[in-house]
């Protein structure tokens, strides 16, 4: 009997996007779970700027009614998600060309724990120190946490190749033509090998309901139950 093929979760993120930490944040704590239940988790680097100009689509900052409710939204996800505070830093947004092109590098060059481990500090150093990680030096400071100095000379050198410019301009043009107009973005691929999209960091209960993941739904607790 043909061994069952593992499912596989495809995630595209943009460090300009806290919703896409959340989500970046979330996988990371049910990977082990995940890969229990056979389904495989990839964190991809992508420029949501090319995917909002290729959509149509407008940033939420850009659009009044959406920025305010951003501003109730975030810390919500921060409490609910439980981490640490994060705040728009004074700069926002940067242009995240080189990062996410440095990153396309990293994965596929160097360990992938490091480089995954290296993307989330994108979040940290843009949204808790306001640090410009558009800027090659401080970048390059973000890496070295991560990754030897010769390492990060090349992974700042690859942001600047033209191998690296395609790529990202190759995977934003894929996800665009999947209908993208967000990040995070999700392509979803069940054990039957069917692939469906997703949006958001709020869309958890659907990926795992597709990928026939059992999971704990919300639940109302009853007066004097403890709350989150």
């Amino acid at each position: 009997m043909p061994q069952q093929q593992r499912a596989k979760i495809r995630i595209y993120l943009d460090c300009n996007s806290p919703w896409s930490y959340f989500a970046y944040t979330k996988l990371r704590r049910d990977r082990p779970l995940l890969s229990q239940h056979g389904v495989d988790v990839e964190i991809n680097p992508i420029f949501l700027g090319g995917i909002n100009v290729g959509s149509g689509n407008k940033p939420p900052w850009t659009l009044p009614a959406k920025a305010r409710l951003g501003g109730f939204d975030l810390p919500r996800a921060i409490k609910y998600f439980q981490v640490d505070p994060l705040t728009s830093p004074p700069f926002f947004p940067i242009m995240s060309l080189l990062p996410m092109r440095c990153l396309l590098y990293a994965k596929e060059n160097l360990p992938y724990e490091q480089y995954e481990n290296a993307f989330g500090d994108l979040w940290h150093f843009l949204w808790r120190e306001h640090k410009d990680v558009s800027k090659p030096e401080v970048l390059a400071e973000c890496l070295g946490r991560h990754f030897g100095r010769e390492d990060v000379e090349r992974i700042i050198k690859a942001g600047t190749d033209p191998k690296y410019k395609k790529m990202l301009t190759d995977e934003t043009a894929m996800l665009v033509e999947k209908g993208a107009f967000g990040a995070p973005w999700w392509l979803v691929t069940n054990k039957e090998g069917v692939e469906e999209p997703f949006f958001g960091s709020d869309r958890f209960h659907f990926v795992y309901q597709f990928l026939g993941v059992p999971f704990q739904d919300i639940e109302i607790l009853p007066p004097g139950s403890s709350k989150l």
